[in-house]
């Protein structure tokens, strides 16, 4: 077993080969005990990784495979997942990463059509709602950027090539048994949570006994990963993904990089007889320059791999202190490139509950709010890839990025304040600070709103909201949050985020470690140190009981923003 380190350039198979680092340490002949066990390295493993340590939790990610993915597999970072990857630091470098695709479906006879019949655009191009953007970045190039950011953390050890053998459950926490698949030496680990983000396939899901719904597999592929200069013969440029469909053949296209790298993936059926291996090099060329509509078109045939599309989510996400994340929890159709997002935003939306709780400042409860927010976008999810590739279910009632941004959670995390959510005209997304929504981005200067959110708690209070300033003050000091105090803004500046937060002059939002609003009051209360106690205590599912005994740690902060 050995340790992760940032992955070079050798490659073993479908994995880039990594041997791992750091962190807290794991020594030979001893049982490992950490806090939380992920399973796991793809995206959702990775960033849980990396929230984990940024939140001061040890965590331990064990991955079966050798190393991070040599194929592109997800190649589509939405606005939501950008954001986050902002948060972590990380933005700059998936954008060097990345290349231009149009994020949005095209539909034609071959892919060098000069008029293809193409979907809505994912991106936001005509409202200032994010400071990220829909990125296009293979998966290929994105792991070895998350690894190396989980492995700077002390907090962190990631082994590769090391699976997880069986885990048991009892009142106590989790031990579980991984082995390496190189030596066969095992080991035993003791761990309060595990999270499972291992994959569609997944055998933590599979040992729960948890059973998923929905259509199930839809349809199986190979995908035909391929080298050729196809960009000379596009005029409209890549497309995310590009279904063509004639006399010859049918299939769905996807750009991996800005040069020459693609994908065409072809259904084949078994029920007929017909097998992936029918799919050689001689005819995968022959099928590409079909599909591409080039007769002659020069192709470089780098790998074949069967898969199958399918469309379902986990009945519950949660079983004892077993969390479900990712492709785990739910299965979706390459349309939209919502199944990696779904994914990152699942951890994202977990980890700071267990923090929470690990370090003392939350109710176990808390940690019930994971499956009751994350299901039904899940659910919601699956059912929009499914709905992108038919063009059933309700996909036109809304925008791509309404989907995206307009997320609201609704679980006792989130404390209501009576207002509807606002609805767009066409299904637009309309940025709003209704608790349980995605805080709305403002620019502050130079700063977005954005910038000031997690891994603490943030309170943002309008110019005469003193006395919220104040119950801030008396609820770092009672509850043992430290606070770090933010007073910046022009007067448009703001202006602008009052009117954006629904909030007048006296009144706050309370904004959780995710980004999501917790709280909201448009003006100040007779007793706001008592008001933001009893919203402290409910979000945190804090009861009467337990508050005396229930701390928050040093590296957690309750930051409060007064607009001058």
């Amino acid at each position: 077993m050995q340790p992760a380190q940032p992955p070079g350039t050798a490659a073993t198979g479908r994995w880039r080969a990594a041997r791992a680092s750091g962190g807290f340490g794991v020594s030979p002949g001893r049982v490992i005990e950490v806090p939380v066990l992920i399973v796991g390295a793809g995206p959702a493993g990775l960033c849980a990784s990396i929230l984990l340590s940024q939140h001061g939790i040890e965590s331990l990610t064990v991955e079966k495979h050798p190393g991070t993915s040599i194929y592109p597999r997800a190649t589509g970072i939405n606005v939501r997942s950008m954001e986050i990857f902002r948060s972590l630091g990380l933005q700059d470098e998936v954008s060097r990463a990345s290349f231009k695709a149009e994020p949005r479906i095209a539909f034609s006879r071959a892919l060098t059509d000069s008029e293809p019949n193409v979907s809505p655009t994912f991106r936001p191009d005509h409202l200032d709602v994010s400071p990220a953007e829909w990125t296009s970045c293979s998966q290929k190039e994105l792991e070895p950027i998350l690894l190396r950011a989980a492995c700077s953390h002390r907090q962190a050890q990631l082994l590769f090539g090391t699976e997880l053998l069986g885990f048991d459950q009892t009142c106590d926490g989790i031990t579980a048994q991984i082995g390496d698949r190189v030596n066969g030496r095992r080991r035993d680990v003791r761990c309060r949570y595990l999270i499972a983000c291992d994959g569609s396939r997944s055998s933590v899901r599979e040992r729960l006994g948890v059973r998923m719904f929905g259509p199930g597999v839809l349809n199986h592929n190979v995908s035909i990963h391929f080298s050729a200069p196809l960009g000379r013969y596009i005029p409209m440029g890549r497309n995310f993904l590009h279904f063509v469909q004639n006399e010859e053949v049918m299939g769905m296209f996807v750009a991996t990089d800005g040069g020459s790298r693609w994908v065409f993936a072809i259904p084949y059926h078994p029920e007929q007889g017909e097998t992936p291996d029918a799919v050689t090099k001689v005819r995968a060329v022959d099928l590409v320059r079909k599909g591409a509509g080039v007769p002659g078109l020069e192709v470089d045939v780098i790998g074949i791999v069967p898969w199958r599309m399918e469309a379902d989510c986990a009945e519950r996400l949660r079983l004892g202190n077993v969390f479900l994340a990712g492709d785990a929890a739910h299965r979706m159709t390459p349309a939209g490139g919502l199944g990696m997002n779904t994914a990152i935003q699942d951890v994202h939306n977990l980890c700071w509950k267990l923090a929470a709780v690990l370090r003392g400042w939350a109710g176990p409860a808390l940690l019930e709010t994971y499956e009751a927010e994350r299901r039904p976008v899940g659910q919601q999810n699956v059912d929009r890839s499914v709905g992108l590739i038919t063009g059933g279910g309700n996909v036109g009632d809304r925008s791509a990025l309404d989907f995206d941004l307009g997320i609201v959670y609704q679980s006792t995390a989130v404390h209501p304040d009576g207002t509807e959510r606002p609805s767009g005209a066409g299904g637009e997304f309309v940025p709003s600070a209704r608790p349980g929504s995605r805080a709305p981005h403002v620019w502050l200067g130079r700063v977005s709103t954005l910038d000031l959110f997690g891994p603490h708690f943030t309170l943002l209070a309008g110019p005469r909201g003193v006395s919220w300033r104040a119950a801030v003050t008396k609820a770092a000091r009672e509850l043992e949050f430290p606070l770090m105090d933010r007073s910046r803004g022009r007067d448009t500046d703001r202006h602008a985020w009052q009117r954006c937060y629904g909030v007048g002059e006296s009144g706050a939002v309370l904004v959780r470690p995710d980004g999501h609003v917790a709280w909201r009051r448009s003006a100040s209360v007779a007793a706001p140190a008592q008001e933001l106690d009893r919203v402290l205590n409910t979000v945190l599912s804090r009861s009467s009981e337990e508050v005396s005994d229930l701390v928050t740690p040093d590296l957690d902060r309750l930051t409060s923003l007064t607009a001058s």
